[in-house]
This record gives structure tokens, sequence and C-alpha cells, in this order.
């Protein structure tokens, strides 16, 4: 399953395919025309956040940040991924409750 880490890196990556093309300038840098419109004074925060949270960094993406990012390279796929991303918490913890919910007889007879 994609995380939303992957998904902010594919979304700059591609927004910075298509400027590059629309600019007619192939050194323009996505993660640094992004990051400023955030209003972050390096990339380099930006560029953390597209990487997983098992590597250690602090940085995470705000969701006004992510609605700037969407907005500006008009692709919304993370917007679509944190709704399918909060049903599934939502769905999870159904089941957690329901399990809260059961007479401790019936939790003994599960495997």
């Amino acid at each position: 399953m994609l995380d939303y880490h992957l998904i902010l890196y594919a979304t700059i990556k591609d927004f910075e395919l298509k400027e590059r093309i629309r600019r007619v300038d192939l050194a323009f840098n996505a993660f640094a025309h992004l990051a400023s419109s955030i209003g972050h004074k390096n990339e380099s925060t930006l560029r953390k956040m597209c990487e997983p949270r098992s590597s250690g960094n602090g940085a995470k993406l705000g969701f006004e940040d992510a609605l700037v990012i969407m907005a500006e390279t008009e692709d919304y796929r993370l917007l679509h991924y944190l709704k399918e991303e909060l049903k599934r918490r939502k769905q999870s913890n159904r089941q957690q409750l329901g399990l809260f919910c059961e007479p401790l007889r019936t939790l003994e007879d599960l495997p």
C-alpha cells in the first residue's frame, strides 16, 4: 500500500516535470518552489517530509501545507489518500470497540 510519503514525493516530482516542460527550464526545482509556497526557508524540510517515518526524521506534513501543495500542483492524490485513511481508521476503531463490547466468555472462544 502506498504511504503518504510516496504520494507526496510522486506529486512533487510530477509537478516538477510538468513545470520544466511548461517553463522550458530544465533547472526548475519543485522542492524549492513548493517550500517557499508553504513558508519554509529551504527545501530540505519538504524533502524530509517525503522520507518514511522510520528514517528517524521529525518532519511531518501538516494539513494546511498539504492543501497549499495540492492547490499549487493541482494534484489531489493526497486528499484522496487522507480520505481513505480516515475511513480505514474509523473502521478499525469500530472493530476494536466491538471487541470491548463483547462479553468475556465470547472472547475466550476466539482462536
